[in-house]
């Protein structure tokens, strides 16, 4: 199958805005955010970066016949003694392009697009413990745990852990070679 896999452009936005909005409704115990309260806002979090085409705050996207089927967000933090790290959130593809090699494309470009920016040093991504196959991904690109939280979701009388992982720069660019 062939897929292209870029930074999402300005006028993309709607775009996005309508595939998260699906893996919020599809999938509410993966992602911190709930779709009725996201649904509800003007602009989702990462509209604005994708808009104003923003080089800390970006969004990478698989398309397949030019259509969004995969998403991968990059957060810079912004605080001086922390912009040497960032983290990758809000990591999706449609149910029937998963285990394609989609998700584990996305998030290499991510890092690629994010090991870019000066001075990140490194990078996390965070995954419901319970999501297997997304955590399993991780870990085959380097990814390392350093953190589990418990009952980080409540959803209705469930708990879900959090499995909190990250990668360095010279870590990721060494197994490229």
């Amino acid at each position: 199958m062939d897929f292209d896999i870029r930074k999402l452009s300005p006028n993309e936005s709607n775009s996005y805005r309508e595939l998260r909005l699906q893996c919020l409704k599809n999938y509410p115990t993966n992602f911190t955010s709930n779709y009725e309260d996201e649904k509800a806002k003007e602009k989702l979090f990462f509209q604005p970066f994708i808009e104003q085409a923003n080089s800390n705050n970006f969004v990478i996207g698989a398309f397949y016949n030019n259509n969004l089927i995969g998403i991968s967000g990059f957060q810079r933090y912004e605080r001086l003694k922390i912009d040497h790290r960032g983290i990758i959130i809000q990591v999706y593809v449609k149910p029937q392009f998963q285990g394609k090699s989609v998700g584990i494309n996305l998030i290499k470009f991510t890092l690629s697009e994010a090991f870019k920016i000066q001075g990140i040093e490194q990078v996390e991504i965070d995954v419901i413990e319970s999501n297997t196959k997304a955590a399993k991904v991780y870990e085959k690109i380097g990814f390392a745990e350093y953190g589990i939280q418990k009952h980080f979701l409540k959803i209705e009388n469930n708990y879900y852990d959090h499995k909190m992982m990250m990668i360095f720069k010279n870590q990721y660019l060494d197994s490229l070679t």
